[in-house]
């Protein structure tokens, strides 16, 4: 039987470090640019995040690199559409009342199939 690589409370660990360093340099990124088509990816994961993730493997910091890009280019390019359609509610989006416990429990129930 193969391995299953994809563990979700490691990819979860991964999406928390994110969400931290994210959350902790908030002011600095807000002072930033970033255009609709998203952009100074590697440069906000380099001199703004990367201090963060000091303590952390190699392969684990090429990850969140990886993910960083990704999230910035992709959330750039969503949340222009949804200000170009007047869509304003972002301020609680993907705001959840589960713990983040019950989302992975979920997950993983939903992965024993597999």
């Amino acid at each position: 039987m193969k391995q299953n690589y994809l563990n979700v409370k490691f990819a979860c660990s991964l999406l928390e470090e994110i969400i931290r360093a994210m959350k902790a340099q908030d002011p600095i990124i807000k002072t930033m640019k970033v255009s609709q088509w998203g952009c100074h990816d590697d440069f906000i994961y380099s001199e703004v995040l990367q201090e963060h993730f000091k303590e952390l493997l190699p392969c684990e910091r090429k990850a969140l690199m990886c993910i960083v890009r990704e999230v910035i280019n992709a959330s750039a390019v969503a949340y222009t559409a949804l200000l170009e359609d007047n869509y304003l509610c972002y301020e609680n989006f993907g705001q959840h009342d589960e713990s983040l416990d019950d989302i992975i429990d979920n997950l993983e129930g939903d992965n024993k199939e597999y």
